[in-house]
């Protein structure tokens, strides 16, 4: 599982550091502004930040989910109750999560080139 963690702590916080700054692929961006991520209110905004950090320090990469599959609310309660999950479910379940957001992300690529 060494290849799968590495990947999985390749990829940024949800309402984190790289997307305040603006430093997210442009996927993400739309991604989590589809999710409502964008437009936190300050308490939301310190919620998953506390809990981003608390995942991350239990498992040793952040939280992922299809953020395109989701909205706000859903994301902010996976986050708390997968923190109660064991290392090995988390591993198997984030690579689930980042197999859908890339099959999502080829599929509108595709679709996108068969209509020019």
């Amino acid at each position: 599982m060494p290849g799968k963690v590495g990947m999985l702590r390749c990829l940024p916080d949800l309402a984190g550091r790289l997307a305040a700054a603006g430093q997210m692929s442009d996927d993400s961006k739309l991604e989590q502004k589809a999710a409502g991520l964008d437009d936190l209110t300050p308490s939301e905004k310190s919620q998953i930040n506390s809990l981003n950090k608390r995942y991350k320090d239990k498992f040793g990469f952040p939280f992922v989910i299809c953020a395109r599959e989701n909205k706000k609310d859903a994301i902010l309660k996976g986050l708390a109750q997968r923190l109660n999950n064991e290392k090995d479910q988390e591993i198997h379940t984030g690579v689930a999560e980042v197999k859908k957001i890339c099959w999502l992300r080829l599929t509108r690529i595709v679709s996108q080139r068969s209509s020019l």
